[in-house]
Parts: structure tokens; sequence; C-alpha cells
């Protein structure tokens, strides 16, 4: 497609400046400190993440639990 034939519509909007800063209060005082100038924090080790194998049980009891009740309600329809 050739520039000639191009007919998108581009709007042109003047770029916003700098937002201007409001002034501060005069008891705002702002301190020379860059994150390196930050005291040390003792890093506390967060616990292991339980393992999910107790879910396998669960699921195998439930499973458990309806095969027998569907067991229990075939052999009692049936009269055996």
């Amino acid at each position: 497609m050739s520039e000639e034939h191009d007919q998108t519509i581009r709007y042109r909007r003047p770029t916003p400046g700098q937002p201007a800063q409001p002034p501060e209060p005069p008891q705002t005082v702002r301190l020379p400190y860059t994150p390196d100038l930050f005291p040390d924090v003792a890093h506390v080790e967060a616990k292991p993440p339980r393992s999910a194998w107790w879910w396998v049980v669960v699921a195998s009891v439930l499973l458990a639990v309806v095969a027998a009740a569907a067991i229990a309600i075939v052999l009692w329809s049936t009269g055996g």
C-alpha cells in the first residue's frame, strides 16, 4: 500500500509537559537517603510450602466411600 493512498486518520495532540509539582509544606524535610543507605534487615526464612500428598489421601478416601455407597445401593436394590 503506497503512502499517497493511506487513508489512516492520525490525530496530533500536543504532548503534555511536566506536571507542576505542588509546593511542599514547610515542615517537610527531604533526607538524602538512597536505597543502599537503608539499614540491613534480618531475613526471616519463610516456612516451606506444605506438600500436597494429603490431598491424594483425602481424594482416595472420598472415592472409596462413594464406591462403597454405590456398591451398597446396587446390592440393596437387587435384593442381594
